[in-house]
């Protein structure tokens, strides 16, 4: 008896949904493609669970008839092409058919469809690609598809999906998508019954940008265009005075399909090489058009990915494109003299008046009051602590909090002898082994971060008189809103503020003159990237917090020390665990061995 058995056609399709649909959101743009090559104007999505108890797109298109209705659920029935070397070529999503034998194999679909010349509409219910009924019902034109029961009967795969915020996410990222490349079609998107976006339509994409994001955003966005031979770059791009902290704001189209490819997003932000600081990335749209010989989209099965016959040619042209564009505004806001603020947000940060970066119980004790009598100070207390307890650290039981005066220790408790600075940020210490750089900055960066991490449910806190408000897109404020107890937790009180803005009302003392803008994006784009479970992702989330107040409280590189603030920098530093690196990996000292300087000096071989 031969060991090799052709599988039944049920069991097959099962496997090779797999190609296709790996999470809800697959489902999702499979189900608006049929919709958008439907002809329809208006598509409207509905969410339960993110998608995995429930997906329903319903859309105003040109409908189907019967046959229609029941072959686009035929494996391999497709509108799209008739014969093999028509790939090459292809235009169109696809009206209906390609992926809805493969979602009908693992769910429960609903169908109901109606065209504009007909009397009635037709409803059909598939579940494991069996149909259990079919039948004419009242409907308006259009298609109304219901997705339920997701990877009911393949359990192996259902445990595989994140959590509900992750696949949000994506559902979010690609309801954007559409919404970018689509600008004349009306898009919803409902969750649980709430529509959370409600984008009508609208003239262009540039337009759309500004019903995506916010107004701050909108204003900065620059139209892009551009064509050479085959290959034509249109869209808009974020000028030089307006970043993100991840890149959830770019967008790549190529003849009409949003893909992701990594030599276009290299490419993109060579086009801003010295334009915004390193580590943050541009809001862009960027509609490619090219002739379809040139490329091929069906190197990945849910053609998410594009190969380009030449890659480095659409490369070249983008960063040209983008370039050229910032070069051209910024000469346009030359002329017209007006003034605009650098995009380089590293310069260096002084600290406010009255603050003391070293007085290590100013960010803990409730009663060391700042000069300001218009503030009023406040420890953020757990349940097992209580308003009137005092915090005093001892050096025994945590790290680096010594009474003592630094300039009063003898020499027996140090073993370095600090010599000098080396342009206002290198403390310079010599010691018997060598000559060793301490990095200021990195330095109070790790003491403050493990002060933090140990006590930051009790963190001394300053109620502002003029509270911080920070507007949002209504995608990021999607994305934070389940998680500022983080913030509160570390004694920053945000609460939600309107639509689409946050309001902060207190902040830990050493952050009270900081603007929180940048750490609220910082948190946002974290969220985005991560991908863990609830407890670890609590707790990584809570680490870079820490992490990016311990940085911003800190001294900065150039800020001018006196001779007692450096002796106790380095005292509580010798003090403090994890002391050789600050918390973003930097190491905070380096040592230069007296056999590399003797060397140098031709004093030894």
């Amino acid at each position: 008896m031969g060991k090799i058995k052709q599988l039944p056609l049920h069991e097959a399709q099962k496997i090779a949904a797999g190609e296709v649909v790996e999470r809800p959101a697959n489902i999702v743009k499979e189900l608006v493609e049929n919709a958008i090559d439907a002809q329809a104007t208006q598509i409207t999505i509905y969410l339960q669970d993110a998608g995995k108890a429930l997906i329903r797109v319903v859309d105003n298109g040109i409908g189907m008839d019967i046959d229609d209705a029941q072959c686009c659920f035929l494996k391999h029935a497709t509108s799209k092409i008739q014969h093999f070397n028509e790939l090459e070529t292809i235009n169109s999503f696809g009206f209906r058919g390609e992926a809805l034998a493969s979602i009908a194999a693992i769910s429960t679909i609903s169908l109901v469809t109606k065209e504009k010349e007909s009397n009635e509409g037709i409803k059909i219910i598939i579940s494991e690609n069996s149909i259990k009924e079919n039948s004419t019902i009242a409907s308006s034109t259009g298609t109304d598809i219901t997705i339920t029961d997701l990877f009911h009967n393949v359990p192996a795969r259902k445990k595989f999906l994140k959590k509900e915020q992750t696949e949000w996410r994506h559902i979010q990222q690609l309801f954007h998508a559409f919404c970018l490349n689509y600008p004349t079609i009306h898009f919803k998107l409902f969750s649980s019954n709430n529509c959370l976006y409600n984008y009508p339509a609208i003239k262009n994409s540039l337009s759309r940008g500004a019903q995506l994001w916010d107004q701050k955003t909108a204003q900065h966005l620059i139209a892009i265009e551009n064509q050479q031979s085959t290959v034509k770059i249109n869209g808009f791009i974020s000028n030089h005075h307006n970043f993100r902290y991840d890149r959830s704001a770019i967008f790549f189209f190529v003849n009409n399909r949003w893909i992701k490819n990594y030599g276009l997003n290299t490419a993109l932000l060579k086009g801003y090489l010295n334009v915004i600081p390193q580590g943050r990335y541009p809001t862009a749209c960027i509609q490619i058009s090219i002739d379809p010989h040139e490329i091929d989209i069906n190197i990945h099965p849910r053609k998410e990915e594009i190969l380009f016959l030449h890659p480095r040619r659409i490369e070249q042209l983008l960063q040209q494109t983008v370039k050229q564009a910032l070069e051209d505004n910024l000469s346009k806001q030359i002329k017209q003299k007006v003034e605009f603020a650098s995009a380089n947000t590293s310069t260096i940060e002084k600290q406010p008046t009255g603050f003391n970066p070293f007085n290590f119980d100013q960010f803990f004790s409730q009663n060391n009051m700042l000069p300001s009598n218009q503030t009023s100070v406040q420890k953020i207390t757990t349940p097992a602590s209580t308003i009137e307890k005092s915090i005093h650290l001892h050096a025994q039981e945590e790290i680096a909090l010594s009474q003592q005066n630094p300039s009063q220790l003898t020499t027996t408790e140090k073993n370095y002898q600090l010599i000098g600075s080396y342009k206002k940020t290198y403390l310079l210490l010599e010691k018997e082994e060598g000559l060793v750089f301490v990095d200021q900055h990195a330095a109070q960066e790790r003491i403050l971060y493990e002060l933090f991490s140990k006590r930051f449910n009790e963190v001394a806190t300053i109620n502002l008189i003029f509270p911080q408000i920070i507007s949002l897109s209504k995608q990021d404020l999607t994305t934070i809103k389940p998680h500022l107890t983080i913030f509160q937790q570390n004694g920053i009180m945000v609460e939600l503020f309107g639509a689409d803005q946050l309001v902060i009302k207190a902040t830990p003392v050493h952050l009270k003159n900081t603007s929180l803008d940048s750490l609220i994006q910082d948190v946002i784009s974290w969220i985005n990237q991560q991908q863990l479970e609830d407890k670890e992702f609590f707790k990584a989330i809570n680490e870079k917090l820490q992490a990016q107040m311990a940085c911003k409280a800190a001294v900065k590189a150039g800020d001018e020390l006196t001779q007692a603030q450096k002796e106790e920098l380095l005292f509580t530093l010798e003090n403090t665990p994890n002391r050789f690196s600050c918390p973003h990996g930097r190491p905070t000292s380096w040592l230069l061995p007296i056999d590399e300087i003797e060397k140098k000096f031709r004093r030894r071989k």
